[in-house]
């Protein structure tokens, strides 16, 4: 992509976020008076296969969310947003004292990547990290390494298994918290992805799952996509990792009923 689609494509994105977070203040106003809502979500929160939509709630489950609640919403407001981004920005929020927080957070965090983009990562996240959890000074501790190879790199996830129990804690101190899951991935199907994912991209599933397990025995609910089939995923996924129309629809039932059943 040429420099200047590239100029153009910023534009028009940092527009349709003024432009969608305009229309969430509206609606602010409108639901003054009705639930309080927290809704912070990482790319899979919209829609991506447009411009128009991106970083927008246009076309995504929090469509229909901030017609009805009063909410604060955000989208993918970091390059790679992680439980640290969610952590930061709930505890100077929660001031505000919402009725319900919706965390869509985890694929970053999970996922394998090569190991050269682990510690960039990390020293941006530094002080949102030190924030919430006690540390070394060695922040690649916090992560897990892996023996499959990337591009040609060995593999590592920001957050693994050993970090879990910390998560938990974290996510049960957060009163009527909904953390919507990662999914399987199908490791024979793109969707409109262009090129194929690491060999052990499933391992998001797996600490997910790990997550949940741990969840049973405390207080946040979970909107659980981990045991969805190969077929499910193709339906609710257009790429293995972002939702589709199906998968959204999927997502606001499912935020909605549970608020309404409170």
């Amino acid at each position: 992509m040429s420099f200047v689609k590239i100029q153009i494509r910023s534009i028009v994105e940092n527009i349709v976020k003024l432009h969608s977070q305009f229309i969430v203040n509206i609606y602010k106003l409108k639901n003054y008076n009705s639930k309080r809502i927290l809704i912070y979500t990482d790319s899979r929160g919209y829609e991506i296969s447009s411009i128009f939509t991106r970083k927008s709630y246009r076309k995504s489950f929090i469509q229909e969310l901030i017609k009805k609640y009063n909410c604060d919403v955000f989208i993918c407001p970091e390059k790679h947003t992680t439980f640290y981004d969610f952590f930061e920005t709930h505890e100077n929020f929660k001031k505000n004292k919402y009725d319900f927080v919706v965390c869509l957070i985890g694929v970053v965090d999970f996922s394998p990547r090569p190991l050269s983009q682990i510690e960039p990562i990390l020293k941006l996240k530094k002080y949102k990290i030190s924030n919430n959890f006690t540390f070394s000074d060695d922040l690649k501790k916090l992560t897990t390494q892996h023996d499959a190879f990337y591009n040609g790199e060995t593999t590592s996830s920001l957050v693994g298994l050993k970090l879990v129990p910390k998560i938990v804690n974290k996510l049960n101190s957060i009163n009527n918290l909904i953390w919507i899951s990662c999914n399987p991935i199908d490791l024979n199907w793109r969707g409109n992805y262009f090129r194929d994912r690491p060999e052990n991209i499933n391992y998001v599933n797996e600490v997910s799952k790990s997550l949940i397990s741990h969840e049973k025995n405390n207080n946040f609910h979970v909107i659980d996509h981990t045991n969805w089939n190969l077929e499910e995923v193709r339906k609710y996924t257009c790429d293995n990792i972002h939702y589709s129309k199906d998968g959204m629809r999927l997502i606001k039932k499912s935020i909605i009923k549970h608020i309404n059943n409170d």
